[in-house]
């Protein structure tokens, strides 16, 4: 995906601090593995070594008891030297000078191991072995560390780069969203403010028809429904504090709610029907109306021309249902989410099930929705948690 100038801020920054914490960590890793390893393999070198004089000592003994003629193992080649007590040389290859001071030590990339244990024996009281080994073997170690660095290194810029994307994605999203919204906000208030603005023309010109009045009062219910769902959704933490609550009946604010769409259904040719029973509940009025309005109006809004619309009230359970377009199973449960739409077609904000979700968690109620793809959809809510008393007998219209 192609980001953002900020997007690229954001991973840059993300990238730089976190590379320099993993080059500061693989670094410590890896002098620490280095150091650990090298005096390792100084130690395997003086146990060899220690061995081999061992060896040597056991067999310089061995001859002079049995009187057997002295031979050095073939497996030691010529790394060693034997000295009388003087220092005086009596048989060997290394012809550095030794310190005879010390049991071991390292000079010049090699390992020297001095063995005192042949007691004079066949005139021998210094077995002096050497590895020059050494100095390669740790070399190779380091290059190993490094490119085992190089290697960790490279392997972790790779996943932060992928964790940052990863964590950008939902940052992303919610930018998109908030596109998203804002064009769809746009959008949705430029049709009744065109028809507002042609209407009150036509009214300067002396052209008023009752036809003028009621696009007048549509677009002006239009721009109060837009600024009622973006005022909740401004306010949604305060509004979660229920605090004008009072007593209501379900049933007046759903015909009333009815009511506020008429204009808008008539002009969709919608049959509109309604069989409402009283519930009274305690809850904050505001609250309910927007509610009850932004379920009818998703209703009106993925309702086809011609279709209808059955808004039910009974038990304190409200059902909206309509013929609609439906929404896709995959959807489903999505829907209630801010900014989710189950059609980009018919336009709206994608805030008003999320709006009533949000009232249904403040007051509890239990929020349905059963649909199925090309046939429609029906949302219920169960008031009961709010009930303050029995419900009165039915009322149909």
């Amino acid at each position: 995906m192609a980001l953002s100038p900020y997007e690229k801020r954001s991973l840059f920054r993300f990238m730089a601090i976190y590379l320099g914490a993993v080059l500061i960590v693989v670094l410590a890793f890896s002098i620490l593995f280095y150091k650990i390893d090298s005096e390792s393999i100084k130690e395997r070198i003086f146990y060899n070594l220690r061995m081999i004089a061992m060896q040597i000592s056991a067999s310089a003994v061995d001859a002079q008891m049995r009187g057997k003629e002295f031979k050095i193992p073939s497996s030691i080649g010529c790394d060693y030297l034997l000295l009388d007590k003087d220092g005086r040389v009596i048989q060997g290859c290394i012809h550095e000078k030794v310190d005879t001071s010390r049991e071991e030590y390292v000079q010049n990339g090699c390992a020297y191991y001095i063995d005192r244990s042949a007691r004079g024996h066949l005139g021998i009281d210094y077995i002096v072995v050497r590895d020059c080994s050494l100095k390669s073997r740790i070399e190779e170690c380091g290059q190993n560390v490094i490119f085992a660095a190089i290697g960790a290194f490279g392997f972790l810029v790779l996943v932060g780069w992928y964790l940052g994307r990863l964590f950008l994605r939902p940052m992303r999203e919610k930018i998109e969203s908030m596109d998203r919204f804002i064009h769809d906000s746009t959008h949705e208030l430029n049709t009744p403010v065109t028809t507002l603005l042609l209407a009150l023309g036509k009214i300067e010109k002396n052209e008023c028809k009752p036809s003028h009045l009621r696009a007048l009062q549509m677009s002006g219910r239009l721009i109060a429904r837009v600024y009622e769902d973006l005022t909740f959704l401004l306010m949604r933490e305060k509004q979660r504090e229920r605090s004008r609550l009072s007593t209501l009946d379900v049933a007046e604010k759903t015909r009333e709610s009815i009511d506020f769409f008429s204009i808008l259904a008539e002009q969709k040719r919608l049959s509109v029907t309604s069989s409402l029973e009283s519930c009274i509940i305690e809850a904050d009025p505001h609250h309910i109306e927007i509610m009850i309005k932004n379920l009818i109006d998703n209703a009106v809004k993925y309702t086809r021309p011609k279709g209808m619309i059955h808004v039910s009230l009974e038990s304190c359970r409200l059902i909206v249902k309509d013929t609609g377009t439906g929404i896709e199973k995959e959807k489903l449960k999505r829907i209630f989410e801010r900014f989710e739409r189950a059609n980009t077609t018919e336009g709206g904000l994608g805030i008003g099930l999320d709006i009533v979700a949000t009232i249904c968690r403040i007051y509890g109620f239990t929020l349905d929705v059963r649909s199925k793809e090309g046939r429609g959809s029906e949302f219920i809510v169960d008031f009961s948690s709010a009930l303050t008393r029995p419900e009165k007998g039915p009322e149909s219209s």
